[in-house]
């Protein structure tokens, strides 16, 4: 008899989901292209990731496990926030409020609130945690020109799209009451995805700056690009 081949296991938790890049953002107007755009830019730095996503929970178990589990309270995100300014930058004093990555919303300019600040800092991982450890991943690509992995996009994705998901449900619970078991049901699905995600996250933030000469914590020079530089190139 031939030996049983078993299919890839991240293939067929995320075969809904594409690993690709967002389209040109040529095609699209206005904000959303630019958005496309910086995606696609992204793709094409020179260099990869020490450790991908799919591949943290086996390489680095304990921090992918604290990371998820510290990840509702915000103490991931402040953690890895302050770890990539601290390797790369000259630490909390080069801190700006989504480090500019929000643009400007109606008249409250995102970035210009609490520069500088450690309770700015906490203020941001406590009250936004997945947006803030997220931005900690894509200023440290910005910073080490780093392209994500093609399954990164996929897990990504899929987490995006339960969460999209959990939202439709609950409204659908609101108008049909029978349906709030399965909206309830969908919620816990997708929250306990997002922490694995955060855990993912950092897990792959902490074995980057590890494995990384020129961070700070290694003896490098930290090696970042001034932040007035990267504000430009955004």
């Amino acid at each position: 008899m031939g030996r049983k081949v078993w299919p890839r296991r991240d293939g067929m938790c995320l075969c809904f989901c594409e690993d690709t890049p967002p389209e040109d953002g040529s095609k699209s107007k206005g904000r959303k292209g630019a958005q496309d755009q910086l995606f696609l830019d992204r793709q094409a730095k020179p260099n990869a990731f020490a450790l991908a996503m799919k591949d943290a929970p086996c390489t680095e178990p304990c921090c992918c496990l604290a990371s998820a589990c510290c990840s509702p309270c915000g103490c991931t995100a402040c953690y890895f926030r302050n770890s990539v300014l601290k390797n790369y930058f000259n630490g909390v004093q080069d801190f700006v409020c989504f480090q500019g990555y929000i643009p400007k919303i109606c008249c409250c300019d995102v970035a210009s609130c609490c520069p500088g600040s450690e309770i700015g800092l906490c203020l941001e991982g406590c009250c936004c945690p997945m947006l803030s450890l997220s931005i900690a991943r894509i200023h440290m690509m910005d910073v080490k020109d780093v392209r994500p992995d093609p399954c990164d996009w996929q897990i990504i994705r899929c987490s995006n799209c339960l969460q999209c998901l959990s939202c439709l449900c609950d409204i659908a619970a609101l108008i049909e009451p029978s349906l709030s078991d399965i909206a309830a049901i969908i919620d816990l699905i997708a929250d306990l995805v997002a922490l694995s995600v955060a855990g993912c996250m950092g897990a792959q933030i902490y074995h980057e700056i590890k494995k990384d000469p020129n961070a700070k914590t290694n003896g490098g020079n930290g090696g970042g690009a001034p932040p007035d530089t990267l504000e430009m190139e955004r």
